[in-house]
């Protein structure tokens, strides 16, 4: 039943709140709303009552200003003075206000509104983004009892958290004060749901921190000196004895207690992933940490909030705790938060692992050097083996997805006939030096000496030239020679003139998708090196390695034999994973092309540079003076550029966000190789006589990382 609610007449109560502007149109709304509140029986009207009030707040149109108004208020801060006039003057109001805020408070369920908001739930990292996305494609339907969606609808936008976070706390204080003089006191109750919140979050907290595959990487202590086991005896004790209205020291030593043990927790957290650096990267159990540290968080702000009720407070901690959720709230549908959030620490050691294989791409004395272009003269030998399966393959006119699972085969296969026999592909060389480069950058960073990074800019320059120029300088005459071979054996060219000429065409800068298909490969190309940092992840957090060494067929084989199969795949499973990976892209991104009709394609510079050596062998040396040759010439120059270009700059913003590394440092990089190359180009493209024969980095492996 609605109550009785002796509130005034819009006059009388005018002048009390607004005393000279008794009539103006912002007090005649609120005193109109003080009584649908006091009239409002069921929870729609009580929201709807809450809603109004709040657009009242958030209104920009000019107001009577309080007794107490200061020069610097918002306009929400100024009518929310108003408010407090209004309902520490006006017991009516007061009550109204007390009576549709209980209503709401004792209907909706407020626990989930300290306990659940803004935590992740204890699923795993896939459940959560396929749940957001879910919500993102069909929003959830309003419900009145959720006190989530109610924050929503009251905090809408990033412009009412903006205006909430101006507000100075001391009001929150007064307007829990205002509360506390009411017969429904609905303050009461939401310190009753805290406390209810707090006690669930420690047991949340506690089941996530003891999960299995948390508490293996953890620190080995007895289960009940463990941190997380001790979180919700704490909590209930200090509950306990706030609800036994127990003296403030020894609540403070309950609270301190607490921050100890959060701060314990933490601890074990930080041990964790420090073990997950070193072992590897697990998606769900670094959301299980996010949801610990995220809900240990919580777990301080509401100790903190509830400590204001039990002495003289300012209201600061309920103010951000207010802030903290509305926040939450407006993050909750975000994809890019939880990805942002959740799969940081796996792409910062996927950068890590592939930078580790970039190393070994950067030559430093001229030893290593002539090794790096022997080895890519091998590799553009092999890739005219590769173009030749190429057209093979396309002339038997296979099923789209046959020819490009044929096709993938024929890259993936030639990629790790290259990294047995320790070749090298340029093009794979961008991504994976980039991840070094910026390793190097975070060590630095800060730092006002840079030789040492200009110095490894410049090794990863003329690294990167001397595989280029192996690959190029060997894929043709290597072409040449072929197709001398194969016209001896069959009295023709190995490609007709039709393909020939299809060739020069489709390589040509004008008139085709050459640069957009270039760019695609150097983001495929990129792609290839993630996949690469993603697999060798994958192998050491899973331990394959070691379960290969220890597999069953030991007995039979010798620990001689498991222990070398061991080390072979520990040494190989980068190489692997990325030649691989870039194979089935190679191969399987045309035949997607043609399934969902788009006209997509690659354009790989070795492997154009080999095809177009045939075309000229099976043209004539005519065709080298004709305007098809020269386009399509230019066309390779600029596939070569967008390859190593776009590979490159991906890698590097990537492994750059990664690693942290600032605007700043950055910029100053830039300004520094942009001065050494003008000083000492030569650097840049050949090492100095004077560069030591031992590595920084090792000498170049064998490993065959292509």
């Amino acid at each position: 039943m609605p109550i009785e609610v002796p509130l005034p007449a819009a006059e009388p109560f005018g002048l009390i709140v607004a005393g000279a502007q008794p009539k103006h149109r912002a007090i005649v709304r609120l005193h109109a709303l003080f009584v649908d509140m006091g009239r409002c029986e069921m929870l729609e009207e009580q929201v709807k009552c809450l809603l109004l009030l709040m657009r009242w707040l958030r209104s920009g149109r000019s107001i009577p200003t309080s007794p107490d108004a200061e020069a610097k208020d918002s306009p929400m801060t100024t009518r929310l003075r108003l408010l407090l006039l209004s309902l520490e003057q006006v017991e009516g109001a007061r009550e109204a206000f007390a009576s549709a805020l209980n209503g709401v408070i004792t209907q909706a369920r407020a626990i989930d509104l300290f306990a659940r908001l803004g935590l992740p739930e204890d699923r795993s990292f896939l459940s959560e983004m396929i749940d957001r996305l879910w919500r993102w494609v069909l929003p959830e339907g309003l419900d009145d009892r959720d006190p989530i969606q109610l924050l929503g609808r009251l905090f809408p936008s990033r412009v009412a958290l903006s205006e909430l976070g101006a507000i100075p706390p001391e009001l929150f204080n007064r307007l829990l004060c205002v509360l506390a003089r009411t017969k429904s006191q609905p303050g009461a109750l939401l310190t009753s749901s805290m406390q209810d919140a707090l006690r669930l979050l420690a047991l949340r907290i506690a089941a996530s921190g003891l999960f299995d595959a948390l508490r293996r990487r953890s620190p080995q202590t007895p289960l009940d000196e463990s941190p997380f086991f001790q979180l919700p005896q704490v909590a209930n004790e200090y509950i306990a004895q706030m609800d036994a209205h127990a003296p403030e020291e020894s609540l403070a030593e309950v609270r301190e207690r607490a921050k100890k043990l959060v701060e314990s927790c933490q601890v074990v957290v930080a041990a964790v992933v420090e073990n997950l650096e070193r072992s590897g990267v697990s998606v769900d159990v670094v959301y299980r940490l996010e949801a610990i540290g995220k809900g240990l968080r919580r777990y301080l702000d509401l100790v903190a909030v509830l400590a204001e009720g039990n002495q003289p407070a300012t209201g600061r901690e309920r103010a951000r705790l207010l802030v903290t959720l509305v926040d939450a709230r407006l993050r909750e549908g975000e994809l890019r938060e939880i990805v942002r959030s959740n799969l940081h620490l796996l792409a910062r050691k996927i950068i890590e692992r592939a930078g580790e294989t970039g190393d070994h791409y950067i030559t430093s004395s001229r030893k290593e050097y002539f090794h790096l272009l022997s080895s890519a003269a091998g590799g553009g030998v092999l890739t005219v083996g590769t173009t030749v399966l190429k057209y093979l393959i396309m002339w038997v006119h296979f099923a789209p997805l046959v020819e490009g699972i044929l096709s993938a085969a024929n890259y993936a296969g030639s990629f790790l006939v290259m990294q047995l026999l320790g070749f090298t592909l340029a093009t794979k060389q961008p991504s994976m030096t980039a991840a070094a480069v910026a390793a190097s950058m975070r060590k630095q960073a800060g730092q006002n000496d840079l030789s040492g990074l200009v110095t490894m800019i410049a090794r990863v320059t003329r690294s990167q030239l001397a595989a280029a120029t192996g690959n190029l300088g060997l894929v043709i005459p290597a072409a040449a020679v072929f197709d001398f071979y194969w016209r001896t054996q069959h009295g023709t060219s190995f490609l007709d003139a039709d393909t020939a000429a299809y060739i020069l065409h489709s390589l040509s800068l004008f008139g085709s998708g050459t640069v957009f298909y270039a760019a695609l490969t150097g983001a495929l190309l990129w792609t290839a090196s993630i996949g690469a940092g993603w697999f060798e992840n994958f192998s050491v957090y899973r331990q394959i390695p070691q379960a290969i060494e220890t597999h069953r067929l030991r007995k039979f084989l010798g620990r001689g034999v498991t222990g070398w199969a061991s080390r072979a795949f520990h040494r190989n499973v980068s190489g692997v994973g990325g030649n691989v990976t870039l194979g089935v892209l190679l191969g399987m991104t045309p035949v997607v092309g043609k399934f969902v009709g788009l006209p997509l394609d690659v354009r790989h510079v070795t492997l154009s540079t080999g095809a177009l050596t045939l075309a000229v062998c099976a043209q004539g040396k005519e065709s080298l003076f004709s305007h098809e040759f020269r386009d399509a010439m230019l066309g390779v120059v600029v596939i070569g550029i967008l390859n190593f270009g776009v590979s490159f700059i991906l890698a590097l913003l990537v492994a750059l966000r990664a690693k942290d590394v600032g605007i700043r440092d950055r910029f100053r990089l830039l300004m520094s190789v942009g001065a050494t190359l003008v000083r000492s180009p030569l650097q840049f493209l050949f090492p100095p006589a004077s560069a030591t024969e031992g590595s920084v980095h090792g000498p170049v492996s064998r490993r065959g990382n292509v």
